[in-house]
């Protein structure tokens, strides 16, 4: 974590961070305060949220371009918030980390067991169809109010 804190911290006194605009009535928060604790941090949202700021999380067509797609969008879904993933694109993007998210992390990944990856995966796929629908719901809805639809704002 303070690898990529590090990482923002430099992008932000070179004036590159690219931070969510707020509202003057709200207050600045990364939305990321767990609800087990009240004083708890999702540690996985929190790295995405750093590394959106600094344009380091990667995008599906960034891991699409991979030489293992597969390998690396398994490993991306699946695995936890390591560093290397966020050293993919960005400003501080680095070959030596595609080597080590689609080699190391991923036999991490598969070393878990068919029965805890499959639940992984039938969770991922059904949030993805839940998302899926929606957006289409939100879709037909701004058709029939006539609203801008909303569905790609980044929180």
């Amino acid at each position: 974590m303070s690898e990529l804190q590090t990482m923002w911290w430099l992008c932000r006194m070179q004036g590159k961070v690219n931070m969510l605009e707020i509202p003057p009535n709200e207050s600045r928060t990364y939305m990321v305060l767990g609800s087990k604790y009240s004083y708890g941090v999702d540690y996985g949202n929190y790295m995405h949220r750093v590394a959106e700021d600094i344009g380091a999380a990667p995008t599906l067509s960034c891991l699409g371009r991979s030489s293992k797609p597969v390998k690396a969008l398994f490993t991306y879904c699946i695995g936890q918030s390591h560093i290397p993933l966020f050293r993919l694109q960005g400003p501080y993007a680095s070959k030596l980390c595609w080597d080590i998210m689609t080699d190391e992390l991923w036999r991490v990944c598969v070393k878990r067991g068919w029965v805890e990856n499959f639940g992984l995966v039938a969770v991922s796929f059904l949030s993805l169809w839940m998302n899926l629908v929606a957006c289409l719901v939100e879709a037909v809805w701004c058709l029939v109010t006539l609203q801008k639809p909303a569905f790609f704002a980044r929180y």
